[in-house]
């Protein structure tokens, strides 16, 4: 997505929301309010714990042993551990949502042979951050639904005012 094309406003996050795991199971928070723009118009977001996470747009899918199954934003971790990064978007009425990245394998990331690419921002909503999450072997991870400090989950925040042109390499 163009952010600052001369044909819209900008859209980006002017200060880093200091994003975090929230108090309560399986939820993030706001620790800094947030001043972002979206197609030109200022907008922000108080500081907000426990805010619910979840993915309810179209179906994702991913190879498992057993088939493609559909994860609908979950996923698995495959003989190496997987990684996955979700987009942290906010609308211009403050509402949270996410965007599941592509699934990679752990190993392979770690050695530098596969890249972490990011989820685009979709039109309508302001990029504040991401997401990381890695899981072991076998270790299933559904956003909203497990909680960011179990076992064999491994969660990173990144905060961004935009989405970054290039993947995560490592």
């Amino acid at each position: 997505m163009d952010n600052l094309s001369l044909t819209q406003g900008a859209t980006l996050a002017l200060n880093s929301g200091a994003l975090a795991e929230g108090t309560n199971a399986n939820t993030i928070q706001i620790a800094a309010a947030i001043a972002y723009a979206l197609d030109g118009r200022f907008y922000s977001k108080a500081i907000t714990d426990n805010i619910a996470i979840s993915y309810s747009g179209a179906t994702v899918y991913q190879a498992a042993a057993g088939g493609v199954q559909a994860v609908n934003g979950g996923f698995s971790g495959g003989v190496n551990g997987s990684t996955r990064i979700y987009s942290i978007f906010l609308d211009a009425a403050g509402a949270v949502s996410i965007l599941p990245g592509q699934i990679v394998d752990s190993a392979e990331l770690a050695a530098g042979r596969v890249a972490l690419p990011f989820a685009d921002a979709p039109k309508g909503v302001c990029p504040i951050g991401a997401l990381r999450i890695a899981v072991t072997a076998g270790t299933n991870f559904t956003p909203g639904g497990t909680d960011l400090s179990a076992s064999g989950v491994t969660a990173t925040f990144y905060n961004l005012a935009d989405i970054p042109a290039n993947p995560l390499t490592a």
